[in-house]
């Protein structure tokens, strides 16, 4: 399995390890950037709906 495919599946909740494993969150990803200096502030942006 690819590692894009593991993101994938574990994205989505699928059971990646044990049944019951699987971690699902409801909504939109939120990613933040982090900060490269002292002076840098933190972004966040939300990626698309899941549509889950």
């Amino acid at each position: 399995m690819s590692f894009s495919e593991w993101l994938y599946r574990y994205l989505v909740g699928e059971d990646m390890f044990d049944r019951g494993s699987g971690v699902f969150h409801p909504g939109t990803i939120v990613f933040e950037s982090m900060p490269t200096s002292e002076t840098d502030t933190t972004v966040s942006w939300e990626g698309p709906d899941r549509g889950m």
